[in-house]
């Protein structure tokens, strides 16, 4: 299970890297920040978006992508389905292009606020996901919460005093990143694991 201490997408990523190998795609990859962290587990990386940059090696529709059935070892995807708008045809896709045994992985946020990029359109709770996964043909190795109250808290004073859709502030980067600091420090004495900022799953397709 994971260390109910790791807070960040990072750090969840890292902890979950054992169920990484083989042909990896980045799915919603955007500027692909953890291609670093994924690469060194992966014999091949390729990022996928819907909008082109230097970073990515292949665009398209998270709905209907460019590649072949069973293409994949593992499908890595994070904070990207809440922008979906149907995204149980997302997981339905994932299945299509990844082996059998393949693994995925996937974050998204659940207590964060509103942020269209360019849309946003949904959130579910650890039992949704389980319940979207198992129903495209996927069984369930891991879920959990990530980011405990005192992240939340710092997550919509990020959003009420810095809008991050907007120019930052001058200085704003140093304020949030030291509320961060202590909100990740403060939720290790955070017991309650029904209060989460995120949620991530590790799911095999059958």
């Amino acid at each position: 299970m994971i260390d109910s201490n790791l807070q960040s997408t990072r750090e969840v990523l890292v902890f979950l890297m054992k169920y990484v190998s083989g042909k990896v795609l980045d799915f919603g990859s955007g500027r692909a920040k953890y291609k670093k962290i994924i690469s060194t587990h992966a014999n091949s990386y390729t990022a996928f978006d819907m909008f082109p940059g230097s970073n990515v090696d292949v665009v398209g529709n998270a709905l209907d992508t460019p590649f072949s059935n069973n293409e994949f070892d593992t499908i890595i995807s994070t904070q990207v389905l809440e922008h979906v708008a149907k995204p149980w045809l997302m997981i339905k896709e994932i299945g299509r292009i990844l082996k059998p045994g393949g693994r995925c992985l996937l974050t998204m946020p659940f207590l964060v606020p509103y942020h269209p990029d360019p849309q946003d359109n949904s959130r579910f709770t650890t039992n949704g996901l389980i319940l979207m996964f198992k129903d495209e043909g996927f069984e369930v190795l891991e879920c959990g919460g990530y980011g405990r109250f005192f992240t939340v808290l710092s997550e919509f004073m990020h959003f009420v005093c810095f809008d991050p859709y907007k120019k930052s502030k001058r200085g704003s980067a140093f304020v949030m990143n030291f509320f961060g600091r202590i909100a990740k420090f403060l939720d290790r004495f955070v017991k309650n694991d029904k209060i989460y900022a995120n949620v991530f799953i590790v799911a095999r397709k059958l």
